[in-house]
């Protein structure tokens, strides 16, 4: 007689094996029990990436079939369990992916190299995506007519993230887009954006942005309780995020916890009288380019602080920065409020020392720029007493290299035991929902 096993436990262990990414025995398992296809499928294709496979200058109808019959007939079986659809333009580039490790979560599906405006004639399936994740090269003037359209058939989408080169027009307002379009939006990253014209001097500028403004009133839409914003790489980024998203009558930035911001867009905030609710609520401060080593935060900008994010390129840029920065709370004995300090180093994938590529020379001169963060980190964590946790990560490299080297160069910070070290994961803030 065979053995009948609970549904709840078959449901316990397909979770447990999702939460570890062990995508392989899910599968094994699927094709083998039914009772496990509709739970695994929960987690096999909860994050779907769609990207090109091929390199093509022009649009070409078979490839557009190809892309259609994608959507409509091909995967009808997993698109509802789809959260998290990634819609790439930029085709995979097979030789690079064999060289690099795979990332089990993402299964790739054959698409298209088609205009975004003709995506408006295809059915969207995928109507219970939590977060859409869009990197487009252009967007023409059809694109936010189809944007809209794809916003319209997602039920509950909380998280969006657009990066390409997206442009403001004075024909086409994407915030209020999103706002009319989806309500539900609580993470919003816009990277990339450029402004058309090519100049806030423009004297049209102050007429577009009262258009924009009225045209979004008119229609009595609530603004969005945005959560969490992101603004980099962008032309004008300063101005643009001053002026265009921050000021946006289409979000409510009252409550927002986590902020991501270049320096020079949050300096200009700060400076602002309009935007003295900003950082009230914010408890996870990110700033996605240090570029100058002397700025402070003001003590009653972000009262409730818990997490500050630094992405530093320079040796130099950071080791000032140690030495200057002003961190609320932080020094103040008085004041038990714990800040976790993270440091990514965008590009610093040649600190690693190779014998075999690395004179004796460079070794020596890179550990000697080691040995002066390493004092500097040591003397800001001390005299922060222990109102700091510094995590450091290098981009571009393993993890396990990372950790060693890590350990290596900074035994004074390690000692104090308020050094960490953290997985690249830990600084992609919008694959983090909770």
């Amino acid at each position: 007689m065979p053995l009948t096993v609970p549904l709840e436990l078959h449901e316990l262990v397909i979770d447990v094996l999702g939460l570890d990414h062990s995508f392989t025995a899910l599968k094994a398992c699927s094709l083998v029990c039914k009772a496990w296809l509709s739970r695994s499928r929960l987690h096999l294709f909860r994050i779907l990436l769609i990207r090109p496979r091929v390199f093509n200058k022009g649009y070409s109808d078979p490839f557009y079939y190809e892309y259609q019959q994608c959507f409509s007939l091909n995967h009808q079986a997993i698109s509802s369990y789809v959260r998290d659809l990634k819609l790439f333009y930029e085709p995979q580039n097979t030789f690079r992916s064999l060289l690099s490790p795979t990332n089990p979560s993402c299964v790739p599906i054959s698409s298209a190299l088609i205009p975004v405006s003709s995506m408006i004639t295809i059915p969207f399936p995928f109507n219970r995506l939590q977060s859409l994740h869009l990197c487009w090269k252009t967007v023409n003037l059809g694109g936010i007519t189809a944007f809209e359209k794809m916003l319209q058939q997602i039920d509950c989408l909380r998280h969006l993230v657009i990066e390409g080169c997206w442009r403001f027009r004075a024909k086409e307002d994407v915030i209020a887009s999103i706002a009319v379009h989806a309500p539900n939006i609580r993470t919003l990253c816009l990277s990339k954006f450029h402004w058309i014209p090519n100049s806030f001097a423009s004297p049209f500028v102050e007429e577009i942005l009262d258009r924009w403004n009225n045209r979004f009133l008119e229609k009595g839409v609530p603004p969005l309780p945005l959560e969490r914003l992101y603004i980099t790489q962008s032309d004008s980024t300063a101005i643009l995020a001053k002026v265009v998203v921050l000021l946006s009558p289409c979000l409510d930035l009252r409550n927002l916890r986590y902020l991501a911001m270049p320096i020079s867009s949050l300096l200009g905030a700060l400076a602002d009288t309009r935007f003295r609710t900003l950082g009230k609520q914010v408890t996870h401060l990110a700033i996605v380019n240090l570029d100058r080593s002397v700025f402070q935060l003001p003590a009653d900008s972000f009262p409730n602080l818990s997490h500050l994010q630094l992405y530093v390129r320079q040796d130099r840029i950071l080791l000032r920065f140690l030495r200057n920065i002003q961190i609320p709370g932080a020094s103040a004995i008085s004041t038990p409020h714990l800040v976790h300090m993270h440091i990514n180093f965008e590009t610093h994938q040649n600190l690693i020392p190779n014998n075999e590529e690395m004179s004796a020379q460079q070794c020596n001169d890179m550990l000697a720029r080691a040995s002066h963060i390493d004092s500097a980190l040591h003397e800001f964590i001390v005299n922060r007493r222990v109102g700091i946790q510094v995590s450091m990560h290098f981009a571009q490299v393993e993890a396990e290299v990372q950790c060693n080297y890590i350990q290596e160069v900074f035994p004074r910070s390690i000692f104090t035991g308020c050094l960490d070290w953290m997985g690249s994961e830990s600084f992609k803030w919008w694959f983090d929902y909770e």
